[in-house]
């Protein structure tokens, strides 16, 4: 079933995973690219692929990108084109641009110049990455508006109580979702005289600094 629905100027590495993931999630995709081979190599695996130069206002009016939900520019290797085709889709009536940046200044730029979101996919990766590896016990966390599904491990302090006896929920406003224990690979739903040992995985959900005080504070 269709969510969005979706454009995506700019085939290079980024633009091209993107619209694949985002076409593989059931949403409606249209790209676009000045290079036919690029556009041809997509075509099967997106709802529309068109050949097209969105640094003109004609080719970019012709788009109709008001209709979207999203446009994503990924054009950052040519820093002067995102900039025009960012203020073509502004002109335009387009709902919400997200647009690829290789620098902070380029970001700063991009956000003066209206676009609702600006993404450095390598410095995201980096920060997700280092936030994972340095928050002990926190494998995986995901956060939004101040909650966050976290995957995490036991740490010794909640070890050797049962999840009645921790009452996370009431305490600290966490749930515990799935309970997976240590050399197993099948996550179950826990009950509450499910036991916790050090060691064991569990994921959670609820106040995003409850998680990071539960499960990286010794």
């Amino acid at each position: 079933m269709g969510k969005n629905n979706y454009a995506v100027f700019g085939l290079g590495s980024f633009g091209t995973k993107l619209a694949l993931e985002l076409s593989g999630a059931g949403n409606t995709v249209m790209v676009c690219d000045v290079s036919s081979e690029r556009v041809e190599e997509v075509r099967d695996k997106v709802t529309d692929a068109v050949i097209a130069d969105v640094t003109h206002e004609d080719a970019v009016r012709e788009l109709n990108v008001g209709k979207f939900d999203a446009v994503i520019l990924g054009m950052s290797s040519y820093f002067e084109k995102q900039v025009l085709a960012l203020t073509l889709l502004k002109q335009e009536g387009a709902r919400r641009i997200l647009v690829k940046a290789t620098s902070d200044i380029q970001e700063r730029i991009l956000y003066r110049l209206g676009a609702d979101e600006v993404i450095q996919p390598d410095l995201d990766v980096a920060r997700h990455l280092s936030r994972r590896l340095s928050l002990a016990n926190v494998t995986d966390l995901f956060s939004f508006k101040g909650s966050a599904i976290a995957e995490v491990l036991v740490p010794e302090k909640l070890a050797g109580k049962t999840l009645k006896e921790l009452n996370l929920r009431g305490q600290y406003h966490v749930t515990v979702l799935l309970f997976k224990k240590t050399n197993s690979t099948e996550n179950v739903q826990p009950g509450p005289d499910t036991m916790l040992e050090q060691g064991d995985t569990l994921t959670v959900f609820g106040d995003q600094n409850s998680i990071l005080k539960l499960f990286t504070e010794k």
